[in-house]
């Protein structure tokens, strides 16, 4: 933009001497601007948190996703996690074995409970899941055959120590001396662990891939085997890299694809509060428009002076989209401004909590901000700015200069 459009724009927003209530309506789009900005930031940066916060519950006790065979158990199991492992990208891979069972305490006239037992190897098993961070009093890795791990909710219901006997009454039938039943071991409780998730500490239990595998009678093959990329947003690229690897006779899950509906309702929700706040800042356009139509009229003698000694239409339109322009730089120089640092502290020192009974997982309220999102939020203003601007700039440029001197 010229050096001429440029002062003549900045004149005009700060003239002092008259147009009080222009100046008032232009601050009101400026605060519009600001408030607009500052309510999309606030909320893609909440939206993100809790999809981040959701994702990161839903992998703490899977890993990011699963390799299985079309057949049924992997046939040979160490060959494929060899194959697996040296696939760039992978970061870990781990054998598991999947059943339902109850479990009670044998002295206890309490009901068993419904749990998902996962077996695991305990050497590999810490590598693909984060939720033995949280397991006490030994680490999984001394995990032995005859013990379990169980959810902190589901000893304290159960009133499980460090020691206890459980039995295990797996949903998998065998013939017996009365027909078919099903299997049941005794384990000893080795330890607990606390995802902050009521659907694993209620529900969940480990124990090592030897009895897993003894039970089943799988002679040493393991049902699947879990995978963990360097990061979620890699398992788009890794997943595609290890099924091209293992041939067509295997297949691969993620919890993403499981819950796709959700995730997909997260992101419909994110952008729905986004467009529904961004009438903020359609409603300062408004205002922008309004002001320089004032500005416009009041400065009807100026113009025709501009025009009369040179000044072309061309710069006069020119003049007042800038005018629109910097209100709405100003006003999102403002929202951007508060609404980033605030997100920032807000997120690192989780000044906001959130009740337990509200969610179990996400103690606080989660703010995360992405450039992407800063650039939409920053763009969308100043591109509404320039539009508003454009009917009154318009109206400026097709101003007769003799009309104009002649009504002065």
């Amino acid at each position: 933009m010229a050096l001429f459009e440029r002062t003549v724009a900045e004149r005009y927003l700060k003239t002092h001497r008259k147009g009080a209530f222009v100046r008032t309506m232009v601050r009101f789009a400026r605060g519009g601007t600001a408030l607009g900005v500052f309510a999309m930031v606030v909320t893609l940066a909440v939206m993100n948190g809790f999809r981040e916060e959701i994702q990161a519950t839903l992998f703490s006790a899977t890993a990011h996703f699963t390799v299985f065979h079309l057949a049924g158990d992997i046939p040979d199991t160490e060959g494929a996690l060899k194959t697996i492992r040296a696939i760039p990208g992978v970061q870990a891979a781990s054998p598991i074995r999947l059943e339902k069972g109850l479990l009670r305490r044998p002295d206890s006239e309490m009901p068993p409970e419904t749990v998902v037992v996962k077996a695991v190897d305990p050497a590999t098993a810490h590598g693909t899941s984060s939720i033995f961070d949280s397991m006490q009093p030994a680490p999984i890795e001394q995990l032995k055959e005859g013990e379990i791990v169980v959810g902190k909710e589901l000893a304290q219901r159960l009133g499980l120590k460090i020691g206890d006997t459980v039995a295990l009454a797996f949903f998998r039938l065998e013939l017996g001396l009365g027909g078919q039943q099903p299997k049941v071991a005794a384990f000893r409780v080795a330890g607990t662990f606390h995802s902050h998730s009521s659907e694993y500490d209620k529900a969940w239990a480990f124990i090592h891939l030897g009895d897993a595998m003894r039970i089943a009678r799988s002679e040493g093959r393991a049902e699947m085997i879990e995978v963990r990329a360097q990061s979620i947003d890699a398992i788009a690229e890794v997943k595609p890299r290890v099924l091209e690897t293992l041939g067509p006779a295997y297949h691969a899950t993620d919890l993403r694809e499981s819950n796709k509906s959700l995730f997909a309702a997260l992101t419909v929700e994110k952008w729905a509060f986004a467009a529904i706040l961004s009438l903020i800042v359609l409603v300062a356009a408004f205002n922008i428009v309004a002001s320089l139509v004032l500005l416009v009229t009041e400065k009807r003698r100026d113009l025709g002076v501009l025009l009369a000694l040179g000044a072309t239409p061309k710069q006069i339109q020119r003049l007042f989209e800038l005018q629109g322009l910097r209100i709405g730089v100003v006003g999102t120089a403002w929202g951007l401004g508060v609404s980033v640092p605030l997100c920032l502290i807000l997120d690192h020192f989780r000044l906001l909590k959130l009740p337990a009974a509200v969610y179990d997982f996400i103690t606080y309220m989660p703010f995360r901000l992405k450039l992407v999102d800063l650039l939409l939020v920053a763009v969308f203003p100043l591109l509404v700015s320039w539009l508003a601007a454009r009917y009154p700039a318009k109206k400026a440029a097709a101003l007769d200069p003799v009309d104009a001197l002649r009504a002065e």
